[in-house]
């Protein structure tokens, strides 16, 4: 299985990656990781509950991984592996592809 690094700092759309499905779901679940919940109308449960970002980080650790499991519903290519976080609320987490 491929392991992907994907964050949620903001980049560029990458409108070509139609053509490469691995490209794809990667994208896709980094645009997942960016998604704030409650921001998707008509679909209130998808997205990063920010609640967690106002907790110390130390915190924060014990319910990331869930919360990404959760999250990485809507892309079921995905599975998270390890994930952190650090003060200024940059996640970092490698998911896995099946080959």
């Amino acid at each position: 299985m491929a392991q992907y690094e994907i964050d949620n700092i903001p980049s560029d759309i990458d409108w070509e990656c139609n053509k490469d499905i691995v490209k794809r779901t990667v994208q896709n679940a980094k645009n997942l990781l960016m998604l704030r919940q409650g921001e998707a109308p008509y679909d209130r449960l998808r997205g990063f509950d920010e609640t967690l970002l106002h907790r110390p980080v130390t915190e924060i650790q014990a319910e990331l991984l869930p919360e990404l499991d959760r999250l990485m519903l809507w892309e079921p290519d995905v599975e998270v592996v390890s994930a952190t976080i650090d003060a200024d609320s940059v996640i970092r987490c490698v998911v896995e592809l099946p080959d």
